[in-house]
């Protein structure tokens, strides 16, 4: 009786440290995309599942394979040989390739054709629109990534690539924001 006391009591005392550990834990930070003037036009929170707004929408995306929701909207992302297919209601939308290449990274249309098209090396990145002339670039320095035009700054990431996938206002708020979720999804399996 006292062995199984004793037990109990050190299993307590167990569960106290590992809950004092977890709350010492530090949460992800957030990726924050700030305007000009500081204010804010999206934000990722880089849990499971992910958390992402742009203006007024935001999605709760689980995965992968990617799954989201908005209103009556199913938004999917089905993993193929040349990417992720991004699909509204079933309806294919866009595809993400490469996924999680820390250099580069592209979303296309259904044809073929890069809307956005992300090059890095070293601490800049190069985005293209479809005609592969570039659009913006953006430079990791001090903790940040700052973006020329627009000029934003965003901040909770080292990644260029996720920085340039959730600020590119060429894509639909939807796609930057299942785009960038992939990116912190994946990294997180």
């Amino acid at each position: 009786m006292r062995s199984c006391l004793l037990t109990l009591v050190a299993l307590a005392g167990c569960q106290d440290k590992s809950r004092e550990a977890s709350k010492s834990k530090p949460l992800p930070a957030d990726v924050q995309v700030l305007d000009a003037q500081g204010k804010l036009v999206a934000e990722l929170k880089n849990t499971r599942p992910c958390r992402a707004t742009i203006g007024p929408q935001e999605l709760i995306v689980g995965g992968p394979p990617i799954v989201a929701t908005l209103g009556s909207t199913k938004w999917t992302g089905q993993a193929e040989p040349n990417g992720t297919v991004l699909s509204r209601n079933d309806e294919r939308i866009a595809r993400v390739f490469p996924v999680g290449d820390p250099a580069s990274g592209a979303v296309f249309d259904l044809h073929g054709i890069a809307q956005v098209r992300v090059t890095v090396t070293g601490t800049k990145a190069i985005v293209e629109n479809k005609a592969s002339v570039p659009i913006r670039r953006l430079t990791a320095a001090g903790g940040k990534i700052t973006a020329d035009d627009p000029a934003l700054t965003i901040t909770g990431t080292d990644d260029l690539i996720l920085a340039a996938l959730l600020s590119a206002p060429e894509l639909l708020p939807e796609v930057r924001m299942l785009a960038a979720c992939e990116r912190v999804l994946i990294k997180k399996d």
